[in-house]
């Protein structure tokens, strides 16, 4: 009977390592090491082990690409070397003697992740690559990515190469405000004088809103992916490193993400009357073109707030369809939009129709 046991007990211990599905470190079903949540309005939505540091693999291509782009012409060339397709791992296949743009070079950098695009894009922009990382190390550090260290523009394996999750989704961030850099990583493929290279993150066809971000893989930082997606005009990113199932990571965490928001209607922020002086009525009412709707979480509809510019009065007559005014609305101290108001009714002067 104990030797049933014992091995009823041993094939209970196999199931769970081996047959159960993969947890992350938070225990909620996501198979990240560390990952993070953020939206637009710069809220870390939910996260597990963030600020741990990691290896980012190609991910780090994301900085690469920004510091190339606002250092550095699209149109401007660089003739390809033995030492550029001298690399390991992803690669967008250059050849030595072709005459590459940075255009060409940032679309095989993003889209076929490839670590000779990354050391022609050094070269192009800088003329080589340590003075290249010093500039990806100032931009980082521009950024808020105090936790990040960078030693080559590809991510390739290196004792001093790490970032956090928390730091990659300051880094996307910074990414997605240049829409240039977007629509490249958002593309499923480009051919490039012959060349086809193809996007390597799936979500950018299988995901809704998902419209840009890197991929990454080395052994020792395991699946690593960054995204961003749009959806009802709000845009949330999604890091996860180390993530076995990280398609699925995402697929899951935009789902919780985008689920916080709600449809709100913001016309009770607004003023609804003007006091009028000299006019056959006391007040006139104001109103906008139409009534302002965003997509809002709660914690965001408490901190809603409005400040309205209008004069304290205005002296009759009162023309429908004349500027009054405009209110901004506010979450928090962050403005959300601005909103024109104006008159929309006739007040006339004391014993007169007169608009005049």
């Amino acid at each position: 009977m104990r030797k049933i046991g014992f091995a009823a007990v041993l094939s209970a211990v196999f199931c769970a390592l081996f047959l159960l599905p993969v947890f992350g470190a938070g225990g909620d079903g996501v198979s990240a090491e560390s990952y993070i949540v953020t939206d637009d309005m710069g809220r870390e939505l939910f996260s597990c082990q963030p600020d741990k540091r990691m290896a980012p693999a190609s991910t780090a291509k994301l900085l690469t690409a920004l510091v190339a782009a606002e250092n550095c012409e699209r149109d401007k060339t660089i003739v390809i070397t033995s030492a550029h397709v001298a690399t390991e791992g992803s690669l967008m296949y250059l050849r030595p003697g072709e005459t590459v743009s940075l255009g060409d070079l940032l679309h095989g950098l993003l889209l076929a992740s490839g670590n000779d695009a990354a050391l022609a894009v050094a070269d192009l922009v800088c003329g080589g690559t340590e003075e290249f990382v010093q500039l990806m190390n100032t931009k980082a550090a521009e950024l808020g990515m105090d936790s990040s260290r960078f030693s080559n523009p590809s991510g390739l394996p290196d004792e001093n190469t790490y970032t956090t999750a928390r730091d990659l989704s300051r880094l996307i961030a910074a990414f997605s405000q240049n829409g240039e850099l977007m629509k490249i990583s958002g593309t499923r493929e480009a051919v490039l004088d012959g060349r086809t290279v193809v996007n390597h993150n799936r979500l950018i066809s299988t995901l809704s809103g998902v419209d840009g971000g890197k991929t990454g893989y080395t052994k020792k930082a395991g699946r690593c992916l960054v995204t961003t997606a749009e959806r009802n005009s709000r845009r949330v990113f999604v890091v996860t490193l180390n993530a076995p199932e990280d398609w699925a990571d995402h697929e899951k965490l935009y789902s919780k993400a985008f689920g916080l928001y709600e449809k709100t209607e913001l016309g009770g922020l607004l003023p609804v009357c003007q006091d009028i002086v000299g006019g056959e009525r006391d007040r006139v009412r104001v109103e906008c073109s139409s009534v302002p709707v965003l997509w809002l979480s709660e914690a965001e509809r408490e901190a809603l707030r409005s400040v309205t510019y209008m004069r304290r009065f205005e002296y009759a007559p009162v023309k429908p369809g004349g500027s009054c005014g405009k209110t901004v609305i506010f979450c928090g101290d962050k403005p959300l939009l601005t909103v024109g108001l104006y008159y929309c009714e006739a007040v006339y002067c004391r014993g007169t129709d007169n608009l005049k």
